[in-house]
């Protein structure tokens, strides 16, 4: 891999180029996890803007955003790369934001997901709705809130010259000229972890399940284990007994030292819980007995496919800008085929039980799947929701459902809240959800009513009428929110 510097950002190529049409990716090392609840889809627009201004060519390019990373990609003669990336660097310093109003409006109608959300649910319920946790609260309205002061602030943090790569499958053309802003490469701080959730299974709205499994950023025994039990669940959930689709493995850069990997299935109806049980029994059984000969065999030659393909080299590419951003140790392929064969049975043993001591299962909201650790005992639940039985109620200052909807709603279905000092408390017939003001990632108005994002993920809707004194409910929650995170516009 060579490396130069061109403008003031980092360019890598093979030395050996690939034959063909020269291709390169201008990356930048931002994604959703940099953006906050209320910016969220800021990075999507900041893409589409500077897009805009590329215009029609005769050559392939297009450009994508993910969890990490923003790319804009070229494919053809050095002249129609060199002519691309000017143009896509130029519109990233002068963003076109009077076409603000028109990008917002197109992302809304396509609606373009930055990611599969099937891997999402854990990371909502590991990190609430921040960092990697905000790809589960993508909305198709999420773009109409955002306006040009947010992109132009976007763009000036994190498209920058500090905060590129350029990577080619070739030498760089002759004439190339990146005039990108100056700029450093932004903090990123590991996100906060939600201490309770670790170790436990936890429900949430969705119609997937999925486990999350902890690993260092490099680390082959994690990729042997979880190709294993993929096919593993794929056999006894997808071919056995025909109760789910395909398994779905997803990888997410929690920091430069740290992944997160997310199994994921889609269960068919009436099948959550089964599907639950099964994921995380044979999880259990791969980290009691490890895996079997052939089973590492089999990851093995998976592991040499992969670096053998036909696009291997972009392959080898993508490790190479990704370490370059994120800091993280670059491998060969020759090293990295090494490294995967000399994984052991007793590797992956050692590795998932470390791992299932964090781990989270989430499963959707009518599974009770019955599931213990690897001890025998229960696997204990991290619900937001708190028993009455074992917690007291909240004390505060109550406000109970309307005289004329509580004599119409069925006991189990009532509804109050209890105003405190910290927050705001919903309380049905045996639960009670605590909402900490200081912890609140977002509220929007919905009419006279409130619709609050608190800070584990969940969503609560608060309306004035449903409960008495409803008006005073509303002020409180009014002065409570800060107004940065505050949307009128829902």
């Amino acid at each position: 891999m060579q490396r130069s510097s061109t403008d003031g950002v980092t360019v890598l190529w093979q030395t050996a180029p690939a034959p063909g049409p020269l291709t390169a990716v201008l990356s930048f090392g931002t994604g959703v996890r940099d953006e906050t609840a209320p910016t969220l889809g800021v990075t999507r627009l900041v893409e589409a803007l500077a897009m805009t201004r590329v215009g029609n060519r005769p050559h392939e390019f297009g450009s994508t955003v993910d969890e990490e990373m923003t790319h804009f990609i070229a494919t053809g003669t050095p002249d129609d790369i060199t002519g691309f990336l000017l143009a896509v660097c130029s519109a990233l310093g002068d963003l076109p934001l009077h076409d603000t109003g028109h990008a917002t409006r197109l992302l809304g109608i396509h609606a373009p997901l930055t990611c599969d959300h099937r891997g999402s649910a854990p990371l909502d319920a590991r990190y609430g709705p921040h960092g990697l946790g905000l790809l589960a609260h993508q909305r198709h309205d999420t773009y109409a809130r955002l306006g040009p002061d947010a992109a132009r602030t976007h763009a000036a943090t994190h498209f920058t010259r500090g905060n590129a790569v350029l990577t080619l499958d070739g030498p760089p053309p002759a004439g190339l000229s990146l005039p990108l802003p100056a700029g450093t490469r932004p903090d990123r701080p590991a996100p906060r972890l939600r201490a309770d959730t670790a170790g436990t299974w936890q429900h949430r709205q969705v119609d997937t399940v999925s486990l999350l499994l902890t690993s260092r950023a490099h680390e082959p025994v994690a990729d042997a284990a979880c190709h294993v039990l993929g096919h593993r669940v794929e056999h006894s959930t997808h071919r056995t007994r025909g109760i789910t689709d395909e398994p779905t493995l997803h990888r997410f850069l929690r920091d430069r030292l740290t992944l997160d990997r997310v199994l994921a299935l889609h269960p068919a109806d009436g099948h959550a819980e089964e599907a639950a049980e099964i994921l995380w029994q044979e999880t259990l059984n791969l980290a009691r007995r490890g895996p079997t000969r052939d089973e590492l065999d089999t990851f093995t030659a998976h592991t040499r496919a992969q670096l053998d393909c036909g696009h291997s080299h972009w392959t080898a590419l993508h490790r190479a800008f990704t370490a370059e951003h994120f800091g993280i140790p670059h491998h060969d392929s020759g090293t990295l085929l090494a490294q995967h064969t000399a994984v052991t049975a007793q590797d992956v043993t050692d590795y998932l039980r470390r791992a299932l001591t964090d781990a989270v299962l989430v499963v959707p909201l009518d599974a009770s799947p019955r599931l213990t650790t690897l001890h025998g005992t229960p696997l204990p639940s991290s619900t937001c929701w708190r028993f009455h039985g074992q917690h007291p109620p909240t004390p505060g200052t109550r406000f109970r459902m309307n005289p004329l909807r509580r004599a119409t709603t069925p006991r189990h279905e009532r509804a109050e809240y209890v105003l405190t000092s910290w927050g705001l408390v919903a309380r049905d017939a045996q639960d009670e959800h605590p909402i900490r003001f200081d912890e609140i990632a977002l509220m929007r108005h919905d009419g006279p009513g409130r619709i609050v994002l608190a800070g584990c993920g969940c969503t609560q809707h608060v309306y004035p009428d449903h409960v008495a004194r409803g008006e005073r409910l509303i002020a409180a929650l009014d002065a409570a929110v800060p107004a940065h995170l505050v949307r009128t516009d829902a």
